[in-house]
């Protein structure tokens, strides 16, 4: 693998649209538009209003992916309570040929060169296996943690798609989920979700830092109200990972 380095040009933050805490806490409902995000980046993931479906926000367009994995682009008028977004180019790239499911997560990670960074990702190219999910409209104030029985799981085989997300320190834990945090879609922007395992088969990795992190704090009732009891990396966990 080749890194290629931009040298030293000035990086956006990554704006991230609410704390992480308080979807897992089950305030699904924000006021944060999909407009705003998009004037905030080309690339994110994050969700919609009552977790209406995985968001993708890739080349400046913003997809959302349903409970069976299709996808559909989306208005700037609907709303979002968690999103990340970022201007990105690109800092570094690298080329990833056969990964195995069971490598894949290692091998990303070693491509990141400091831990106490944010970055973001995307990966485009040919992987032999995904495996995805989304998860169906919910109801405010559902524990986040009791939504991982209710995703639908799904696999693509020998599939052309992009993989878009961010890598977040520890100590960034309570505004977003610390680790790997991926989405794909498809190359004809039709089919994806949130994340699970891959497997590449030539692929194209780019990784951009972020020097700095810009984070909405929603004024709604509920999150001005919001109380800390839920064990937000338990909950994480069992649906995120």
């Amino acid at each position: 693998m080749t890194a290629i380095s931009n040298g030293r040009k000035a990086r956006p933050p990554v704006f991230i649209s609410a704390p992480i805490a308080a979807l897992v806490e089950g305030i699904y409902r924000a006021d944060t538009t999909i407009g705003l995000l998009r004037q905030k980046g080309n690339l994110g993931i994050g969700t919609f209003n009552d977790l209406d479906g995985e968001l993708v926000l890739l080349d400046g367009k913003v997809y959302c992916l349903r409970p069976q994995g299709d996808a559909e682009v989306i208005s700037d008028d609907v709303h979002t309570p968690f999103a990340l977004t970022t201007q990105f180019e690109g800092d570094t790239e690298d080329r990833f040929e056969k990964i195995e499911e069971a490598a894949f997560e290692h091998a990303l990670l070693d491509l990141v060169p400091s831990t106490n960074l944010m970055y973001a990702i995307r990966i485009d190219g040919r992987f032999d296996y995904i495996r995805a999910r989304s998860v169906p409209k919910m109801m405010n104030y559902l524990p986040l943690a009791e939504i991982a029985s209710l995703q639908t799981v799904f696999e693509f085989k020998d599939v052309e798609g992009t993989i878009v997300g961010f890598y977040t320190p520890n100590f960034l834990s309570g505004v977003h989920l610390p680790g790997l945090h991926l989405h794909f879609i498809t190359k004809d922007r039709t089919r994806g979700g949130h994340l699970l395992a891959a497997a590449t088969n030539g692929v194209t990795v780019k990784l951009q830092h972020a020097p700095a992190v810009e984070l909405g704090l929603p004024m709604t009732f509920d999150f001005l109200t919001m109380e800390r009891v839920r064990d937000m990396q338990a909950d994480l966990d069992k649906v995120e990972r």
